[in-house]
């Protein structure tokens, strides 16, 4: 006896057969959320990558440099997207598990991290710290008790701002350089285009000559031809009996 045909008569299968339907449905409804925000992603970055690729062609190498860091920015920038995509799905699909919105709600989580700058890692530890202050201040815990944890975030505070202060100090160096460097070309492109107009100039003499010449050419020949045509006899039907 097949399955198909007992179909109707056998309600488990139905149910076995529903369940799997959506099973699948919820699956493919994660997919699609994630790739959503994948798009979102592709599209934040894709934009950030287009308006400076026609440029790097022309740059200098510390403006490359510079680039470099605008474009991990950017990449920074458009993972916060996604994430912001991904929550939002959360937040506004009736149809998604509790299972469904924890799977969802890690990557968002995920991607939220891998697109923190120091900036915002800075301020989570300053957060922390102020929920420490906080717990002493309500009275649910006493300094003895937070010292050994506030020390370890007073610590990564202070290490983030160190690291922070030396990439500001390179990014400082590095306008300089591209600043420099940007003279340099400049001054390279107008040494090169000076060079080309002085050989332009050179050639100047020797191409007035050959104008002159063609034009002294061209008045001896309209000379020429305006003598020989005085020259010439134009002949007449007069017979010289009719003079």
């Amino acid at each position: 006896m097949r399955i198909g045909e007992n179909a109707g008569k056998l309600p488990f299968l139905q149910t076995e057969n529903a369940a799997a339907g959506k099973s699948e449905q919820k699956k493919s409804t994660v997919t699609d959320i994630l790739s959503r925000a994948v798009e979102v992603y592709i599209s934040a970055k894709g934009k950030s990558l287009n308006e400076s690729a026609d440029m790097e062609e022309d740059l200098t190498p510390a403006e490359l440099a510079l680039a470099a860091n605008d474009k991990e920015l950017a990449d920074k920038k458009a993972k916060k997207a996604q994430a912001a995509e991904i929550e939002q799905r959360i937040q506004t699909d009736e149809g998604l598990t509790d299972e469904d919105k924890a799977k969802l709600q890690k990557r968002a989580d995920e991607l939220k991290r891998a697109g923190m700058t120091d900036e915002d890692k800075l301020s989570e530890l300053h957060g922390k710290v102020e929920k420490l202050d906080k717990l002493v201040t309500d009275g649910f815990a006493t300094d003895k008790e937070i010292e050994k944890q506030r020390d370890l975030y007073q610590s990564q505070i202070g290490r983030l701002e160190s690291e922070m202060k030396a990439k500001e100090h390179h990014n400082m160096k590095l306008r300089g350089q591209a600043l420099q460097e940007r003279a340099d070309r400049d001054a390279e492109i107008t040494k090169a285009q000076e060079k080309e107009r002085a050989a332009l100039a050179a050639a100047q003499p020797d191409d007035l000559t050959a104008l002159a010449a063609l034009r002294e050419y061209q008045k001896t020949a309209a000379a020429k031809k305006h003598a020989d045509r005085s020259t010439i006899v134009i002949p007449t039907n007069k017979s010289t009996s009719d003079t």
